[in-house]
C-alpha cells in the first residue's frame, strides 16, 4: 500500500502542476479563441489577453533592515514548502545578513536553487532573508494572486531556473527574472482563475495528506509487526503455515 500511496501522491502532484499552467496559460474557457503569444514557453493564449515582461507588472521591493519588531512574520527559504506556497511560523528566526520587509500580499520568489519552486504569498507583513525576492504586484495590470500561480508554475521555474550562476549555490538574478514575459489576463479572469486554483489545489493538497498519512500509518504497522516478530511477541509460524 505504501508503494501505491507515493505513486498516487507523485500523480496528484503532477496533476496540481498541469492545472496550474493550464489555468495561468490558457484560462478557465477551453473554448476561447487563441493566438499566438510570441513566447516560447507560452505558446497559444486567449486573444483577448496580452503579455509583458514582468518587471512591467511588478515592483521589486528591497527595503533592507536590521530592526526587528516583535511578534511579525519571519521567513527564511527553509520555512516555505516547495511547489505549494505554505510557509511554516517558526519562533525565533535569526538572520545574520539584513532583512527584507514585505507586506500583505507580496510574492515571495526565492532565486537561489528556484528549482525548489519556494514562492508564497504571506497574508501579514514581516522580514524575510535576502534570497527572496519580494514583488508587489501593480494593481492596475496584475493581482497578487495571479502572480502568484503564474510564478510558481512549472514553466515559469524551469526557465527562471536555465538561468542561474553558481554549482554550489545556484541563483537567479532579477535582470533575468524580470525580463520574463508572462501572460496578462483582464483582471477580472485573474481574480476567477486564482480563485478557481485555491479551491482546485486545496482538494489536491487534501488528497496528498490524506495518502501520505496512510503510507506513515502502513510504515508504522510494519516496523512493530516486526518488532514483535524479532522479540518474540508474536510467532509467525502459524500464520505462514496457511500461506500457500
Amino acid at each position: 500500500y505504501a508503494i501505491v500511496a507515493r505513486r498516487i501522491i507523485a500523480t496528484l502532484r503532477e496533476l496540481r502542476q498541469i492545472d496550474i499552467h493550464d489555468a495561468v496559460t490558457r484560462g478557465l474557457n477551453e473554448h476561447a479563441p487563441l493566438k499566438p503569444s510570441g513566447v516560447e514557453w507560452l505558446g497559444d493564449i486567449p486573444a483577448h489577453w496580452d503579455t509583458r515582461r514582468l518587471k512591467y507588472l511588478v515592483r521589486n521591493i528591497s527595503e533592507p533592515t536590521s530592526d526587528r519588531v516583535e511578534g511579525e512574520l519571519r521567513l527564511g527559504l527553509e520555512h516555505v514548502e516547495s511547489w505549494t506556497g505554505k510557509y511554516e511560523i517558526a519562533e525565533n528566526v535569526r538572520f545574520e545578513s539584513r532583512m527584507k520587509r514585505f507586506q500583505p500580499d507580496d510574492v515571495l520568489f526565492g532565486k537561489l536553487r528556484p528549482y525548489l519552486a519556494k514562492v508564497t504569498r504571506p497574508d501579514r507583513a514581516g522580514l524575510c532573508m535576502g534570497d527572496f525576492l519580494v514583488l508587489r504586484s501593480k494593481s492596475d495590470f496584475m493581482t497578487a494572486g495571479f502572480l502568484e500561480y503564474v510564478m510558481r508554475s512549472k514553466h515559469v521555474i524551469d526557465l527562471i531556473d536555465s538561468s542561474t550562476k553558481g554549482a554550489k549555490m545556484p541563483r537567479s538574478d532579477w535582470n533575468f527574472i524580470g525580463n520574463v514575459r508572462l501572460p496578462v489576463p483582464p483582471l477580472a479572469e485573474q481574480r476567477a482563475i486564482a480563485a478557481h486554483l485555491d479551491a482546485q489545489t486545496a482538494k489536491i493538497d487534501a488528497a496528498i495528506a490524506h495518502y501520505e498519512r496512510m503510507a506513515e500509518l502502513v510504515a508504522e504497522y510494519w516496523t512493530v509487526l516486526a518488532a514483535d516478530a524479532v522479540t518474540g511477541r508474536i510467532d509467525l509460524r502459524q500464520t505462514a503455515a496457511g500461506v500457500e
